[in-house]
């Protein structure tokens, strides 16, 4: 069963979080786009690690060696 990413809660979150206080909409936007950009990097970062750890199957064993 995949588990379903409530993007919508994400964000909420994130604003939460990030204490936006008195910035204009333009810094908050840069804000908020810096900070889904780092989460995304990170994130994609932790699939290659993961990726990179698995034992590659019999058949791509093979398609390396050739």
């Amino acid at each position: 069963m995949t588990n379903l990413i409530d993007h919508t809660q994400l964000a909420l979150n994130d604003l939460a979080e990030a204490g936006l206080g008195n910035e204009s909409p333009a810094e908050a936007y840069v804000t908020g786009w810096r900070a889904g950009w780092d989460k995304a990097l990170a994130y994609a970062i932790h699939i290659e690690t993961m990726l990179n750890q698995q034992a590659p199957t019999e058949g791509a064993a093979d398609e390396q060696a050739e």
